[in-house]
């Protein structure tokens, strides 16, 4: 398969759109990734359109070069469930590896051994994170799925201590109050765990796979009798799972 599909929504945070144009069964835009590398993102979104116009675009695009995922979001259905139907790819095309000849064995000479030196400690900010946890209106604004800078620090303290974990499974859970209607606290926390998934993505974490649910009023882990307390049952879970 050209890509292993993600089950997600994307979220546009890091990702900046440079060029656009369009086929009769597809946009494609030029975009900037947050570490400033060029992507392409190829949306197939339209009542006629699917997820095989999307792959037909990323192979006339990449050519004979293999094609590298950054993010793909998948086609859902009215309740939220994914459909394992993507609809729009973010990647890049790779330049295919070159063998090198191989060269003479060196000859072997007695290493010389340096004193040794202690190792700095590891920032505690730095050290490896199994799970974290985004809280109240200083992570999202109420009622929405725009991340804060708050919120993006902290991600991206997430990202720095994790850099080159082999990560099996990452699980992102959005939690809303009980304030609001059931449909309405379904599709809130399904987009904020969708935008962290976003820019976790775009900032360079690497999972074998995502699960990214918004489960609205449920699980609440404080009273929602208080302000408090309603705080607290707004938030979203990330938590590495394997390796």
């Amino acid at each position: 398969m050209f890509f292993r599909i993600v089950a997600a929504m994307a979220c546009a945070a890091g990702i900046a759109g440079c060029t656009a144009y369009s086929g009769p069964t597809h946009n494609t835009d030029i975009v900037t990734l947050a570490n400033g590398a060029k992507a392409y993102r190829v949306q197939c979104l339209g009542l006629l359109e699917s997820s095989q116009s999307c792959m037909d675009e990323v192979k006339r695009i990449c050519g004979d070069k293999p094609a590298t995922r950054i993010l793909t979001v998948d086609h859902v259905t009215s309740d939220l469930k994914s459909e394992n139907d993507p609809r729009e790819i973010t990647f890049q095309c790779s330049t295919p590896v070159v063998e090198q000849p191989v060269q003479p064995a060196p000859v072997a000479v007695a290493p010389v051994v340096a004193p040794a030196v202690a190792s700095a400690p590891v920032p505690a900010h730095l050290a490896p994170a199994r799970k974290i946890t985004l809280h109240g209106d200083a992570t999202f604004a109420l009622g929405s799925a725009t991340l804060t800078p708050v919120a993006t620090a902290k991600l991206d303290d997430f990202v720095a201590a994790n850099e080159g974990v082999d990560i099996d499974r990452l699980t992102i859970a959005g939690y809303t109050d009980s304030t609001g209607s059931s449909e309405l606290n379904n599709r809130l926390s399904a987009a904020r765990a969708r935008s962290v998934q976003g820019y976790l993505a775009t900032a360079g974490l690497r999972a074998s796979t995502w699960d990214v649910q918004g489960y609205g009023s449920a699980s609440p882990v404080a009273p929602n009798t208080t302000a408090i307390g309603r705080a607290k049952n707004r938030r979203v879970d990330i938590q590495i799972d394997g390796k």
